[in-house]
């Protein structure tokens, strides 16, 4: 967890550092600054940020919190993702009456192609996820981790409420490569090979 507190924090350097010096490149061109950008001229380049809505409302079925971040940077129709989620699976989700409580920590790296420029409409995307996992064993009440890591492949729809204000429905496919499992006695459990996911995002860029 920690690590993944600090990669986030990295990250969001990186994306102030980045936004400070589009600031002080367009007062000393005298150009208009990205930020306030009209929608109709062409933006070359941005950072943004964004929540992902289902980590968080899926935990709280679960009576725990959950949370999920990303921060980018897009160049012309092109954008780059960092990504890190935590959430607990509902148990009636898991398929395995033998285990309970699985918990997930996912960080990601993902690459996207917009079909438009200005970083809206449609996109297409893929790229690799890590997901620490720990699970309980109805059992002998241990707790269990492992480790999946993930191909992800996906496409979304970008919508401008406000400015450079956005949100985005959006859906993946998610192949795990490794197929770790856990095995206590006669009970295993391994996270399915092919999963599907589909949630809704809230951002901001630049």
């Amino acid at each position: 967890m920690k690590k993944q507190f600090l990669l986030f924090v990295v990250m969001m350097a990186i994306n102030m550092a980045v936004s400070a010096q589009a600031d002080a490149v367009g007062a000393t061109s005298g150009q208009p600054n990205l930020k306030f950008l009209d929608d109709s001229v062409q933006t070359k380049q941005t950072v943004g940020m964004a929540i992902d809505l289902l980590p968080p409302i899926m935990s709280a079925s679960t009576g725990h919190l959950g949370y999920s971040g990303q921060l980018w940077y897009g160049y012309k129709k092109f954008r780059v993702r960092g990504i890190i989620a935590g959430f607990q699976m509902p148990d009636k989700l898991m398929g395995n009456d033998d285990f309970k409580d699985l918990k997930v920590t996912a960080t990601a790296v993902i690459f996207d192609c917009f079909k438009n420029y200005n970083f809206k409409g449609w996109w297409l995307g893929g790229g690799f996820e890590l997901w620490n996992n720990s699970i309980i064993a109805k059992t002998d009440a241990r707790n269990y981790t492992f480790t999946d890591c993930v191909a992800t492949a996906g496409s979304g729809y970008i919508f401008k409420v406000y400015k450079n204000f956005y949100v985005e429905p959006w859906g993946a496919v998610h192949c795990v490569l490794n197929g770790e499992k856990i095995t206590v006695g006669a009970a295993e459990y391994k996270t399915k090979r092919f999963q599907g996911e589909v949630s809704l995002k809230i951002g901001w860029h630049f």
